[in-house]
């Protein structure tokens, strides 16, 4: 089960990890914005983009998204990212051609399957589609319609489950957790905090946990790779102030120091929970990490 991030004997950490000088990547729709039922509706609320931006000009943040990157740098209100990546980690990437093309070789085949079922919405993101149901009077049917087609198409194609969509993506294609990798090893960052809301961003909590960082999912859940969560979105605010304590504070980073050795002054006489590693010896070496800057 995980644990609530913004519980007093927790905030120390999530403080800590932004005084480290590690990554700070969020997801898009329901983690930085809330969800929206049209796609083209997704925004974030003005206080969310102000504490974003004045996080963006103290720490390396990056947004991380399904959206690809045009559409996403959109909503993003201008604000200074280290980086942001799109298409569930595809782009950009070595990979991004391909995808184009497999993309670019099954959609036809969709356009017509939707032509059939009404309510539905193909967005086509050139590195992978986003089959919209939110308004079909029979959800079930569309995504057993979907998953039918699949085994037709002329290139092999991963399904990954949605809030109201499915996700078409070419199988091999680069995911969430494969972007932050290569964004720590570019960037030579000590480990990353990452925040997402729901299957696709599963591969982002596995990469952060496994030593390296912290995997925040919003919504309490057992069926994930996250070790915390916020209650709801609407938390999301909450948890940009605490980070932006964090790298602002003038004690941040021996604070940060106090927790790896087990010795926080600062810390509430609650015991803390289990503090995520952010060893500088554990991040990549700077290389050729394969991302088309």
């Amino acid at each position: 089960m995980t644990r609530d991030i913004l519980a007093a004997r927790n905030t120390e950490q999530l403080r800590a990890i932004a005084a480290s000088g590690a990554l700070l990547a969020f997801d898009f729709d329901g983690t930085l914005a809330p969800i929206a039922h049209e796609a083209t509706a997704a925004r974030m609320r003005a206080e969310t983009s102000e504490l974003l931006r004045s996080l963006a000009h103290a720490a390396p943040v990056a947004v991380i998204t399904g959206r690809s990157v045009h559409d996403v740098m959109l909503r993003l209100d201008e604000i200074p990212m280290l980086a942001v990546i799109g298409n569930h980690g595809a782009e950009p990437s070595r990979f991004a051609k391909r995808a184009a093309r497999e993309v670019a070789a099954w959609t036809p085949m969709l356009e017509a399957l939707l032509m059939t079922l009404p309510g539905t919405f193909l967005e086509n993101k050139r590195m992978s589609v986003s089959v919209h149901h939110w308004h079909s009077a029979d959800p079930g049917q569309v995504i057993a319609s979907v998953q039918a087609l699949v085994p037709g198409m002329p290139h092999r194609v991963t399904i990954v489950h949605g809030q109201g969509l499915i996700n078409l993506v070419p199988h091999g294609a680069p995911d969430k957790g494969t972007a932050l990798t290569q964004l720590l090893r570019t960037h030579a960052l000590p480990g990353a905090l990452f925040v997402g809301d729901e299957l696709t961003d599963e591969a982002g909590f596995r990469d952060v946990t496994e030593g390296r960082g912290m995997g925040v999912r919003v919504g309490r859940t057992r069926d994930t790779a996250a070790t915390f969560h916020i209650a709801t979105q609407l938390d999301i605010d909450a948890l940009l102030t605490e980070l932006l304590i964090g790298c602002t504070r003038p004690s941040g980073r021996a604070v940060y120091r106090s927790i790896r050795t087990g010795v926080t002054a600062e810390a509430s006489s609650e015991p803390a929970d289990e503090t995520p590693r952010l060893d500088a010896d554990s991040a990549h070496q700077p290389g050729s990490d394969g991302l088309d800057r």
